[in-house]
């Protein structure tokens, strides 16, 4: 069974976040592993009462369709999301569950519905000598610019 996080102090701090992607990249370095890196970055739109909510609901929808191994952290409206023992197949299928889920719109306990538009960058490494941070992090970030130019609702991943 599937331990899932539901709340919004379960999203790390960049600080933090930074330390256990080196952490998790040097494990995957020396001991070769699958390792995946997403970016997603969402744009709300809905009622005025669900968009002070919008951050809050958009963490319990992600925290909600990924596992509890999975590092997130978040930045205003961008989500880091590091992932161990995770390969290309893996990371793809996350992707696509991300896509559909948020298709749908979400009811705000507070009042009124909201959606979002997403748009997901992402790469995978089996891990070993030929894996480095700085690499693994900017080929991330310029899937989730490609994904950003292809339009909403769409994902890159790039290797």
């Amino acid at each position: 069974m599937r331990e899932q996080r539901t709340n919004l102090e379960e999203v790390y701090e960049d600080e933090v976040f930074q330390v256990l992607l080196d952490y998790e990249v040097a494990r995957s370095k020396r001991y070769p592993a699958d390792i995946a890196l997403m970016y997603v970055e969402y744009t709300p739109t809905g009622s005025s009462t669900a968009l002070r909510f919008a951050s809050k609901i958009f963490a319990l929808a992600l925290n909600n369709h990924t596992r509890s191994a999975d590092i997130p952290s978040m930045t205003k409206n961008k989500f880091k999301i590091l992932m161990p023992a995770t390969g290309a197949n893996g990371l793809h299928a996350i992707c696509e569950r991300l896509i559909s889920v948020f298709k749908s719109s979400f009811n705000a306990k507070e009042g009124g519905a909201i959606a979002f538009s997403i748009n997901i960058g992402g790469t995978a490494h089996s891990g070993g000598e030929s894996l480095t941070r700085n690499e693994f992090v900017q080929t991330a970030e310029a899937a989730l610019h490609q994904s950003k130019q292809k339009g909403p609702n769409t994902f890159v991943i790039s290797s």
